[in-house]
């Protein structure tokens, strides 16, 4: 049985359904035939918002949120292209807790990011508890202690001579070990910054392009933050140590075969960034 219907008395058979997927539409001798299954739908919904007559309906999905577009939302290029260059990556933040309202609404800009295969396999950990941030950020600063300190007495067993990669490496890993154990020393969290809300982003492995879908989920959200009066910043940290590390993997309690690809932490900024920064220009191949 097909998951798309046709009305056949709202259909004027102007065949874009058929020009936009042809795997499930047939348009022959002016008229349209559809077969939707799982052997040729990933449930894009792309035919529903194509057809100009409404005739189209998916069985899979909900025809509520099918919602008119209207007058597309059209921005200035310059100054979207301002908005994109005056992102920067935030780690103060007011003493100001985000509402469950906001948050909701940056949950729902995540919803709308793209995946691959349309597979909308994104699960996000929110994570708002003192008790709890703090519990993953000790976990994932253990975790970088103690590969500083293996990384350390590698480093003294290694011959004198050129900075190798290898070398480089290593210095670089202690070099993080010694600012986690200076930062905890203090008192300052140096995974979550002391954030007041963090993103932790989730899929499984075995599906489609599960590191893209989740950070062009985190960038959406993160993106979309930003007109809320909120700044942000990645934390790639906890998501080495998550992979790497089983007491954090654990305690994180993700579903089976799943692995943390992204973390946003997120808040209202404490400082404010006068100027856009300077950036390599992108080398870029043309042919």
């Amino acid at each position: 049985m097909s998951w798309v219907a046709i009305d056949k008395d709202k259909c004027n058979a102007c065949g874009i359904c058929a020009l936009r997927c042809a795997r499930c539409f047939t348009f022959a001798n002016e008229k349209v035939s559809v077969q939707a299954d799982e052997n040729c739908c990933i449930v894009c919904g792309h035919c529903v918002s194509l057809c100009p007559t409404g005739a189209i309906t998916h069985s899979r999905m909900d025809a509520e949120n099918f919602e008119a577009v209207g007058t597309p939302v059209h921005f200035q290029p310059d100054e979207f292209m301002s908005f994109i260059r005056q992102r920067r990556s935030h780690r103060h933040f007011k003493n100001r807790a985000v509402s469950k309202a906001t948050i909701n609404r940056l949950i729902e800009s995540a919803r709308y990011a793209p995946t691959g295969s349309n597979v909308q396999g994104v699960e996000i950990i929110v994570l708002e508890d003192g008790e709890r941030k703090k519990k993953l950020s000790d976990l994932t600063i253990d975790f970088f202690i103690e590969r500083g300190r293996m990384a350390s007495e590698k480093l003294q067993t290694m011959p004198s001579g050129p900075q190798t990669p290898a070398r480089l490496q290593l210095e670089k890993t202690v070099r993080y070990r010694d600012n986690m154990l200076k930062a905890k020393s203090v008192g300052y969290d140096p995974i979550f910054h002391h954030a007041p809300v963090v993103f932790m982003f989730h899929s499984l492995l075995e599906t489609s392009t599960p590191k893209d879908n989740c950070v062009i989920a985190s960038t959406t959200l993160g993106l979309f933050a930003r007109t809320l009066g909120l700044e942000s910043t990645y934390i790639g940290l906890l998501e080495i140590a998550a992979r790497l590390y089983p007491p954090l993997d654990e305690a994180i309690g993700l579903p089976g075969g799943h692995e943390i690809q992204s973390v946003l932490i997120a808040g209202y900024p404490k400082l404010k960034y006068l100027r856009v920064i300077d950036r390599n220009p992108i080398k870029v191949r043309w042919e």
